[in-house]
Parts: structure tokens; C-alpha cells; sequence
């Protein structure tokens, strides 16, 4: 319990905090340890009222998701507790990109901008200093990117970018084919 305090006082106070130029459509896409913290207090009704009744149902036997079509042609999932209707997680995206395309960034000269034509709902948090941030990036792989960012110019350049094989939410691998094939279009 105590990591996840000091998780909620490292990033919480910089959640908000985005380059002027970067507008965010929700703010969803957030790292998975954040997500776990989240997720916590919100359930399927919340995400109802929130956006609305799911386009796609899908009962699974550890957990339920569902996918919403929104206004935008993205689609937001939300993996749910199949026992109580707690979110698990969520993540809104129009398309899975590939690890390739992260992999042409350059470290000290690619700006977030770059990044977002990538993943456009990507989630920039913040540490407390506002000089650093994380991303995250789901992968069509079912693996995870995670880039770090540094404060320059007052812009936020990408300083860093790791791979993890599994994304460890097993996004990807969770959703059913059919459901998968829909985001591996551009």
C-alpha cells in the first residue's frame, strides 16, 4: 500500500500537465501503474455515464469489455471485473501501432508532436518538477513502449524510449481476433 502512495504523490500532481501545443482528447491513456491506481473507484455505470452505452459487449470468463465508438471514429475499451463491474482498465485508440514506428523516433530531437501522429490519445504525465514525463504506447505486437521526455525550450522531447515484449495489462492479447483486427488498420 505504501508504493502506491508514493506513486499517487509523484504522479498525481503532474497529471494535467501537457505541452500548450498537445491537446489531449481524454485523459485515459495513462501509464499502467497510474491505471491500476485509477481504477479503483470506477465502475461500469461511471463509464456509462461517462460516454455513454458500449457498442460491443464481450464476456470473457476472468473479465468483460466493452468497445464505444466515439465521435471521432476512435474507440474507447474498457475492460471490466466480471464480478462487481469494477474497471480494470482502459484505453482509447483508432489504431495499434507497431514498435517499428517508435523505433524511427530520435532521442533528442523527436518533440511529442511527432509522437502524437503516432498515437494521437497517447497521455503525457508529468513528474512533480514538470521537467520530465512518461508515455505510454500500446503495440499490435502486445508489447508496450514507454518513452520519457524531457523539458526543453518548453517543449517536451523525447530523452528515452524502452520496450517491454508484453504490455503487463495484456491489452492486446485480452481482446477477441475479430475485435484485434479492427485496430491493425491505419
Amino acid at each position: 500500500m505504501g508504493v502506491v502512495a508514493l506513486l499517487l504523490c509523484i504522479m498525481l500532481p503532474g497529471a494535467g500537465k501537457v505541452h500548450e501545443e498537445i491537446t489531449l482528447h481524454n485523459e485515459i491513456n495513462s501509464p499502467f501503474l497510474y491505471r491500476i491506481i485509477m481504477s479503483f473507484g470506477m465502475s461500469k455505470d461511471d463509464v456509462d455515464s461517462q460516454f455513454g452505452k458500449p457498442d460491443i459487449v464481450r464476456k470473457e470468463q476472468d473479465y468483460t469489455y466493452e468497445i464505444r465508438e466515439m465521435a471521432d471514429g476512435s474507440k474507447l475499451v474498457s475492460f471490466f471485473h466480471p464480478q462487481g463491474g469494477y474497471l480494470l482498465d482502459q484505453w482509447r485508440l483508432s489504431r495499434l501501432p507497431e514498435r517499428s514506428e517508435f523505433e524511427a523516433l530520435v532521442p533528442g530531437e523527436t518533440h511529442a508532436l511527432d509522437v502524437k501522429r503516432i498515437d494521437p490519445y497517447f497521455k503525457l504525465m508529468t513528474d512533480q518538477t514538470h521537467e520530465t514525463a512518461t508515455s505510454e504506447h500500446r503495440l499490435r505486437d502486445s508489447g508496450l513502449a514507454t518513452i520519457q521526455y524531457k523539458k526543453s525550450r518548453d517543449r517536451w522531447i523525447v530523452d528515452s524510449i524502452q520496450y517491454m515484449d508484453q504490455d503487463p495489462s495484456g491489452f492486446v492479447s485480452k481482446l477477441r481476433a475479430e475485435d484485434r483486427a479492427a485496430f491493425w488498420t491505419s
